[in-house]
């Protein structure tokens, strides 16, 4: 008797692991949601490409986030540092080709100059929508894909689409990305995550 019941427990413990899916796959979506907005040291690089009306260009983009601090890299087509975007605490300083720094609303002048007349970098929100999930604490939009995860976005006036996603240390993480609002568009190709522990 006791070697019965004690097949039904672990039956049941093993039948109750398995409702519980790691956070980084396909299952309950709340729970990996939850676990990816607390991501908060990781680094990405790859390409991105910006179309603003008829004009626009592409280079590698680099993003490395510490907390609530970020350095992005936007290098132009032959790999030269264009623009270098430092965020802490809110605050947003940009560094020129030319080594010249821009702070607060010369910063917000200068990326609006250089991606579209009237365009905003929605950085903050974007190191969310980077790992695949929406801003926290902000009202928007989601539809997941067959597989449980972010498939689309819409937040913050930007419409973002998931078209690819890739295996991190057991992480469903986007490989490439789309991100529209009027009169600008973002397109994003990552080539190498890393989180770090």
């Amino acid at each position: 008797m006791n070697i019965r019941l004690a097949a039904a427990a672990v039956a049941l413990l093993a039948s109750g692991c398995a409702t519980i899916p790691e956070p980084g796959l396909p299952g309950d979506w709340p729970a990996r949601r939850d676990a990816l907005q607390m991501l908060d040291d990781w680094s990405l690089s790859g390409r991105i490409a910006v179309a603003a009306g008829s004009e626009g260009f592409s280079g590698g983009l680099s993003w490395q986030q510490r907390g609530e601090a970020a350095e992005i890299t936007l290098r132009g087509p032959m790999g030269g540092v264009a623009i270098l975007i430092h965020v802490e605490g809110g605050e947003v300083v940009v560094t020129d080709e030319r080594g010249a720094t821009h702070g607060g609303a010369n910063a917000r002048r200068f990326i609006a100059e250089n991606f579209g007349p009237g365009s905003s970098l929605p950085i903050a929100e974007m190191r969310f929508w980077l790992v695949g999930v929406p801003a926290p604490g902000s009202p928007h939009q989601e539809a997941l894909g067959e597989d449980q995860r972010l498939a689309a976005l819409h937040q913050s006036g930007w419409q973002v689409r998931y078209d690819r996603y890739g295996s991190v240390d057991k992480l469903a993480l986007p490989e490439r990305i789309e991100l529209t609002t009027e009169g600008l568009r973002l397109r994003v190709a990552i080539a190498d995550w890393r989180i770090e522990p």
